[in-house]
């Protein structure tokens, strides 16, 4: 089941909220439970047993480290990271370690599937063992309360990687808050729009101007890139919408994991905006732990290169990931140890045009089929390809997604931020705070007045048809596509 599909909004979605709040506060986790393995299982019915099955191996390994001492807890920590990795290893990773050891008649006779979100909640459960070996969290009270917070539907399908030291406390007794529900809504709806109005509409044509293996030319090598980065920028930041505002309607407050990267004047701050829950878990699992930027220069590089890699890894079993992680290692080491101050002296425009340059070229990797094809773009992007200016294609691509690039553009560079930094005033949500804990404790506690109650239901129910109309027009109307 996804989060833009009819069957979610107007079935999945209803019944779940009203099952959650048909439950006493602190027996909620039940249909939270309940409700999340049948968004789980809709599709992939016993793999549902693999999510089960990690969450409860994850809950006993950390009663075991509360009581473990000495060296055994480091055993015992060991042990629990390789244990919970196993399914995330064998399912995402067993074909593209047979390719690379030349073994490609075996894994072609392996047909694993990819379990939703199997990458979420291993990372997830690593942390939960890791903070509590590192005694900054006793973990949960019972297996029921771990496994409604690791199996949750919000967060299972393209994230935020969130930790129990911060969502825990709030799944112990939540409650209903009509200004945090109404910013949920407001989240929601806004993320189906990004993600079925502009994001599924910029896809077919990325798609088709990449079916080709090599671009046909410089203007539609650009316009594959732009467009390319504009749709995993809207895709990614949608669900993360959909999700924060899923579990604000819960009464759960879930950190910010994407603050308009295309913002970014350096490679660092990219990632300082960009799937933040994804950095900040390698910054504090294996950057840190490996010795951070504490270290001599050449550990440093070392510390860069196997977060990045891993990084890449993560996103995709290819080489291409593999290499688009590096990038960005390599970049970053640069910017640390070379060209950082000097970058900072620059005009602020030229230090925007650089980040969103230096992540258009890094989406080229992470969007292309092969090395090959990777090599073919960038040399066409400046030039290299023996491929004309211009042609046919990059003409139609520009009919085709000028509207929906202009409208991406603004959204990616912030023009609906004071829209939305209102709706947060408004509604009296206290600021993000990046520490673990520190939103366990908040609640929106301001009452909206009628006048803004209708004013904001308004913009929740136009952004929902919105996306709803699209939705059945792509379902029931495949000749009909979306055109600005």
């Amino acid at each position: 089941m996804v989060f833009t599909s009819v069957v979610f909004v107007f079935l999945f979605l209803p019944i779940a909220m009203a099952l959650f709040y048909l439950f006493p506060a602190r027996w909620r986790t039940i249909p939270l439970l309940v409700t999340s393995a049948v968004f789980y299982a809709w599709g992939e019915p016993v793999l549902v047993l693999l999510i089960l099955g990690t969450g409860m191996v994850t809950y006993y390994l950390g009663k075991v480290l509360l009581r473990a001492e000495g060296v055994a807890r480091k055993w015992w920590l060991a042990a629990g990271i390789v244990v919970i990795s196993i399914p995330l290893v064998v399912f995402k990773y067993l074909e593209f370690v047979l390719d690379s050891l030349g073994l490609e008649r075996v894994s072609a006779e392996v047909t694993l599937p990819l379990p939703i979100g199997v990458s979420f909640y291993t990372f997830m459960s690593i942390s939960y063992l890791v903070d509590i070996y590192r005694h900054r969290d006793d973990g949960a009270p019972g297996l029921l309360d771990f496994s409604g917070f690791l199996a949750m539907y919000p967060h299972l399908v393209a994230g935020p990687i969130v930790r129990w030291a911060h969502i825990g406390p709030q799944l112990a007794k939540p409650t209903f808050d009509p200004g945090l529900f109404t910013y949920g809504a407001i989240r929601v709806a806004t993320g189906l729009a990004k993600k079925a109005v502009l994001a599924d509409s910029i896809a077919p044509i990325v798609d088709s101007l990449f079916a080709s293996g090599h671009p046909t030319s410089v203007g539609a090598a650009w316009l594959a890139v732009i467009l390319y980065s504009l749709q995993i920028y809207l895709d990614f930041s949608a669900y993360s919408d959909i999700a924060i505002g899923l579990a604000a309607m819960m009464g759960i407050r879930f950190h910010e994991n994407f603050r308009y990267p295309y913002l970014a004047r350096s490679a660092r701050e990219f990632w300082q905006r960009w799937h933040i829950s994804l950095g900040s878990w390698f910054r504090d699992y294996v950057y840190i732990p490996l010795g951070g930027s504490r270290v001599s220069p050449l550990k440093v590089w070392r510390n860069l290169f196997v977060v990045w890699a891993l990084t890449g890894l993560w996103h995709g079993a290819a080489w291409t990931f593999v290499l688009w992680g590096l990038y960005y290692g390599v970049l970053i080491g640069i910017e640390r140890f070379a060209i950082g101050k000097p970058l900072e002296r620059l005009p602020r425009w030229l230090q925007h045009v650089y980040g969103v340059l230096v992540a258009m070229l890094g989406w080229v990797l992470f969007r292309a089929v092969d090395v090959g094809q990777a090599m073919a773009y960038y040399r066409s992007l400046f030039g290299a390809g023996g491929v004309p200016l211009w042609d046919a294609q990059a003409t139609l691509a520009l009919q085709r997604g000028a509207g929906l690039a202009i409208v991406s553009i603004a959204l990616a560079a912030g023009a609906a931020k004071w829209l939305m930094d209102r709706v947060r005033s408004q509604i009296a949500l206290p600021d993000d705070d990046e520490s673990l804990t520190s939103l366990a404790e908040t609640r929106a506690t301001r009452v909206l007045s009628t006048r803004a109650a209708i004013g904001w239901s308004v913009v929740v129910v136009a952004c929902m048809l919105i996306a709803t109309a699209y939705m059945v027009s792509l379902t029931y109307a495949p000749f009909i596509y979306f055109r600005f």
